[in-house]
């Protein structure tokens, strides 16, 4: 799956939250649900203005990984959770360690 650096990086986020969440217990449906507020609170997106976040999230779900609510929000897939498990092999280190070398 071929990504802008931009969607790469949001969507690492994503799955990082979404280890953070699961982590506290919150079940997996829930746990693959964004609020446009939560996706807006991402460190990475600090610079970013809505319009830009919005377009980021909209290609995510042009990509397959889960669909995008009118409100920005984002509901993940199935494919979504496959992608990053396979590419973080290890889990939330290894995702944490790739997204603090994102931000400076």
């Amino acid at each position: 799956m071929e990504l802008t650096k931009d969607a790469d990086k949001l969507i690492c986020s994503m799955y990082k939250s979404y280890l953070e969440k699961r982590k506290s217990g919150m079940d997996k449906i829930r746990a693959r649900h964004f609020e446009a507020t939560e996706i807006n609170s991402f460190k990475l997106c600090s610079k970013w203005s809505i319009p830009d976040i919005k377009a980021t999230t909209a290609e995510i779900s042009r990509s397959g990984f889960g669909d995008m609510y009118y409100d920005g929000g984002f509901l993940a897939n199935d494919n979504f959770i496959i992608y990053m498990e396979n590419r973080f092999k290890n889990g939330f280190m290894e995702v944490t360690d790739f997204i603090a070398k994102l931000i400076p």
